[in-house]
């Protein structure tokens, strides 16, 4: 009996190769239905997956800057708008540097100022359409009269941009009998 166990377990060189050959062939499909065919399957899944999130990306991006566009778009139309209301009108460059001009002496004098020159420049072109009005203005009067002047000018509708301010003492009397002070600018103002 042991012998005809020993020779139930010595395999025949046949049995052998059989054996070797369906492993063969098992051992491949066994590791593409098990390793390979899962692992491609996920990476397509996640291939799928990102694909979907950049689309997605790509969607929120394109909604951000249209919406900031258009944020950014109203907020410089209302800039504009808040802008042209305080320039003046440039149909005509001549009326616009005599209303400009006008404004200024009307300031100087509701201030008590006694105004000794109002002097024009040429205007000059500037960046889209933009015209820069320029006044050299002389005027006399108190310290009280000078600072009113300047809030007056500040707080003028239109935009008045000061390059240069002096005031220096004068010789002559104020018009109102105080310390008689000098004022000398050059002012600029902006048509549209």
């Amino acid at each position: 009996m042991s012998e005809h166990l020993a020779r139930s377990r010595v395999l025949s060189a046949r049995d052998r190769r059989a054996i070797r050959t369906g492993a063969a062939i098992a051992t491949p499909v066994l590791f593409f239905l098990f390793i390979a065919k899962p692992y491609i399957l996920a990476t397509h899944r996640a291939a799928d997956a990102l694909q979907a999130q950049r689309l997605l990306l790509q969607r929120e991006e394109d909604i951000t800057v249209a919406a900031r566009g258009s944020r950014v778009d109203s907020m410089a139309a209302a800039a504009a708008r808040h802008v042209t209301a305080r320039t003046y009108d440039a149909t005509d460059t001549v009326l616009a540097l005599t209303a400009f001009s006008r404004d200024v002496a009307a300031a100087l004098k509701d201030a008590g100022l006694a105004i000794q020159r109002v002097e024009t420049r040429d205007s000059v072109a500037r960046h889209a359409g933009l015209q820069e009005l320029t006044i050299d203005v002389r005027a006399q009067g108190d310290f009280e009269s000078v600072l009113n002047a300047l809030a007056r000018l500040e707080g003028n509708d239109r935009l008045i941009h000061v390059s240069r301010l002096a005031i220096e003492r004068s010789s002559g009397p104020s018009p109102n009998d105080g310390s008689s002070l000098s004022l000398a600018a050059v002012m600029h103002a902006y048509a549209r």
